[in-house]
């Protein structure tokens, strides 16, 4: 799970028809209307282009969860839907059946089992990855900073402040997981809700969130342009990451602005775990607001990626992606935040994007 979606500017500035499955179209509390409208699949700009057969192996990877947990509710032109695990069930054997890497048959089954929906509010897009740090499993004169991982008497309550934790109130606890050199790149690992640290022993500690201090989240992006160091167009993960890096003293005091501080676990896998509790895949995961999307709905995002080493220019990114991830900042039935995987290509998609466009959902349509 992402406390704060998206490494991107956003995140630092704030931070169809009746499903046969079932009839349940009643509101329940805290459910909003969201204005969608039936579009089919031959009107989607990129979609016969697209290769299906990606996207459908990242469904897949969402199947185990979407059978064996307890049914789930989407926002539809028709009001809120329940999708039983036993429809999820069925769409998640026909998807089984379809030959890896064909992606007309992976097309086929899309259109087969979905119904595209557009949400009729602009979209917002932003994007996230795996940062990738170096570490060690021992403090030492080069690596001080720990890792923490989640305490056992934390509850849904308040807890130790961002500062109080830096100032040692879990030291001695045994809690730490690891030790860093550079608190800036811990507190992009927390923004971004996962990471890697590469230890200075040898072999790499895959880092999973494991839940926060339930402090309030600030987006210190917000506090650099208050204090007049960026300004609004200019306030990027890599602009802030240069300005705090300039000032340790003044990183410390900006950083502590926001009290939410994040606890992790050594996952033992190979990449990012998303809030769905399966791998993320590359450009085809993405983080939604699960209030409107749960988790394992395929979605059509219509949007613009920037373009590498050419600030300031974009190009068009149209895609299947499946909802994977969540995170406090995003919000809304058109708002996404794409995984972009690890390395610097993808640091730099992440760092930038801040898109409008449209989404279109995928809603489920065999009983």
């Amino acid at each position: 799970m992402r406390w704060a979606v998206l490494s991107g500017s956003a995140v630092w500035l704030a931070a169809v028809g009746v499903l046969t499955a079932c009839t349940d179209t009643a509101s329940r509390p805290n459910e909003q209307r969201v204005a969608m409208a039936p579009i089919s699949f031959n009107e989607i700009a990129g979609w016969a282009s697209d290769k299906h057969s990606e996207v459908l192996a990242t469904f897949r990877l969402s199947c185990p969860k979407l059978t064996a947990k307890s049914d789930s509710r989407i926002a539809t032109d028709g009001g809120y839907k329940t999708i039983t695990t036993t429809e999820w069930k069925k769409i998640c054997d026909a998807a089984s059946a379809v030959r890896g890497g064909d992606d007309r048959a992976a097309r086929v089954f899309f259109e087969e089992n979905f119904r595209p929906l557009v949400v009729q509010s602009p979209g917002k897009f932003t994007g996230y990855f795996e940062p990738k740090i170096r570490g060690s499993k021992a403090p030492s004169r080069l690596f001080t900073v720990p890792v923490y991982r989640r305490p056992p008497d934390l509850t849904d309550k308040p807890f130790f402040t961002r500062a109080e934790i830096e100032q040692g109130a879990l030291k001695g606890k045994g809690l730490e997981i690891a030790y860093v050199q550079d608190p800036v790149a811990l507190f992009e690992v927390q923004v971004q809700g996962s990471g890697r640290i590469q230890l200075a022993e040898g072999g790499i500690l895959n880092l999973g969130f494991d839940g926060s201090n339930n402090r309030p989240y600030t987006a210190i992006g917000t506090v650099l342009i208050e204090m007049g160091i960026l300004t609004r167009e200019n306030a990027t993960w890599p602009a802030i990451r240069d300005s705090l890096r300039r000032s340790p003293q003044q990183a410390r005091e900006v950083m502590r602005k926001n009290e939410r501080y994040i606890f992790f676990r050594d996952t033992r896998t190979q990449g990012a775990i998303g809030a769905e509790g399966v791998a993320l895949t590359a450009q085809r995961s993405m983080a939604v607001d699960t209030a409107f999307t749960p988790y394992g709905t395929p979605i059509w995002i219509d949007t613009a990626r920037p373009v590498i080493r050419r600030p300031g220019v974009t190009e068009p990114y149209r895609r299947l992606v499946i909802a994977q991830d969540a995170g406090a900042a995003i919000q809304g039935p058109a708002r996404g935040d794409v995984f972009f995987g690890t390395g610097a290509q993808a640091a730099e998609w992440a760092g930038r994007m801040n898109s409008g466009g449209r989404a279109i959902v995928l809603v489920p349509n065999k009983g």
